[in-house]
């Protein structure tokens, strides 16, 4: 009944936080003539193909284009004429350039429908490199990219699920009282982290929902073996992205926890994967990586301060899937540090606040931004935890607002 209650909660904490935000279409192509009486047609859509497969088949509101030479610009989530495409009048011949990359390529056809698809199916095959770059100039220059580049990407995903779990908000947090079961090991050993919250950015708005489950197994009190699977959706301008990774973690208490005026350090090394993807973008990709998490606490007569730091790095790798390619052209590296205080309530509780400062180190459309956190910790019973934040991202052109719920198990 007790974990029932606490689920109820959590998933009222999150609908509450994740109101539908309505915006713009994230794409949209203006098209004018070159032959002909000069015409011009400006569409907008939350689908990029789609877009682009009515500009070449002069369908939806482009069927006034027909027999025309044309010359059409696209706007890629903010990124202005991020890809000029040509057609001629008898819609058999296509030039498609994109200036970020250099890419230039003619296809030709027996008709437009035919055209439409050499132009998708190069995207999914041969073309899968030079896609990639592509899709890496948009994690450099938009803040709605899908991988990298900002603080609802997939890398920012891993690193913030490592950073939190291990460090920033590491359990077991620190109570009063006798009873210390949940404090006197490495980690739980089921944890269950759940949030969302809306993103107000210049490239577009969205709500998100996030979480993470955690499985461990301890070796005594002083190293674990975690299992953690984060995950998050986002619906940015009614475009749909999803996210997830796998993280195997091997926390090390170097100085375990022994109680008042007695410094704590633990170490957390990680191997991770991730993936993300969106069909309505047409954007997504593979990585790999691994980072270490570093939490120095020294408790003070029902005080606590912590001191977290995090870095870890991504490397993107292909995929194939049946007949399609898809290569993910990503390097990033991210650092995060951070400072939490935090006082008990007794054996039933306690508060904290914390600020954390994350920089890409590579390049990114959100190279930084700043995290202030406040939260409050209760012990539901001998084996139940059960902490509640709010978490504001704070960056120059980038404002999220976060609430998240974690329950932490011991057994």
């Amino acid at each position: 009944m007790r974990i029932r209650l606490i689920v109820g909660i959590q998933s009222l904490f999150v609908l509450l936080l994740c109101t539908g935000v309505r915006g713009n279409d994230l794409f949209s192509v203006t098209a004018r003539t070159t032959s002909g009486t000069s015409q011009s047609v400006t569409a907008s859509s939350g689908n990029v193909s789609d877009l682009v497969s009515d500009l070449v088949t002069n369908s939806n509101q482009f069927s006034g284009l027909q027999n025309r030479d044309v010359s059409a610009s696209l706007k890629y989530a903010g990124i202005n004429n991020a890809i000029d495409i040509t057609r001629n009048a008898a819609d058999n011949s296509a030039t498609v350039r994109i200036p970020s990359t250099g890419l230039t390529k003619t296809f030709s056809a027996g008709s437009s429908d035919a055209l439409k698809d050499q132009i998708l199916d190069y995207v999914k095959q041969s073309g899968a490199t030079e896609y990639g770059r592509f899709l890496r100039v948009v994690n450099h220059e938009s803040m709605t990219g899908v991988t990298d580049g900002n603080p609802l990407a997939t890398t920012a995903l891993l690193a913030d699920d490592q950073y939190n779990t291990f460090g920033m908000n590491a359990t077991p947090y620190f109570f009063d009282g006798a009873d210390h079961r949940l404090d006197e090991v490495v980690t739980p050993r089921l944890r269950w982290d759940e949030g969302g919250g809306v993103a107000n950015t210049r490239d577009g708005n969205s709500y998100f929902i996030r979480g993470s489950f955690d499985m461990a197994f301890r070796f005594g009190d002083r190293v674990g073996l975690v299992l953690s699977s984060p995950f998050m959706y986002r619906n940015l301008e009614s475009t749909n992205t999803y996210e997830a990774g796998e993280i195997l973690a091997l926390p090390i208490a170097i100085l375990p926890n022994r109680g008042n005026k007695a410094l704590q350090w633990t170490v957390t090394p990680a191997g991770a994967v991730g993936a993300g993807g969106s069909l309505e973008l047409a954007a997504g990709g593979t990585f790999a990586g691994g980072g270490i998490t570093s939490v120095v606490t020294y408790p003070i007569n029902g005080w606590t301060f912590s001191v977290a730091n995090h870095y870890s790095f991504y490397h993107g790798y292909p995929i194939d899937i049946g007949k399609y390619s898809f290569d993910t052209d990503l390097e990033q590296q991210i650092l995060k540090n951070g400072a939490r205080i935090g006082h008990t309530l007794g054996k039933f509780g306690s508060i904290d606040l914390g600020l954390t400062y994350t920089s890409f180190l590579e390049r990114a459309a959100v190279s930084e931004y700043w995290t202030p956190a406040v939260g409050a910790d209760f012990r539901l019973g001998r084996n139940v935890g059960l902490r509640v934040a709010y978490n504001p991202i704070l960056a120059r052109g980038f404002t999220a607002h976060e609430g998240d719920v974690t329950l932490y198990i011991n057994y």
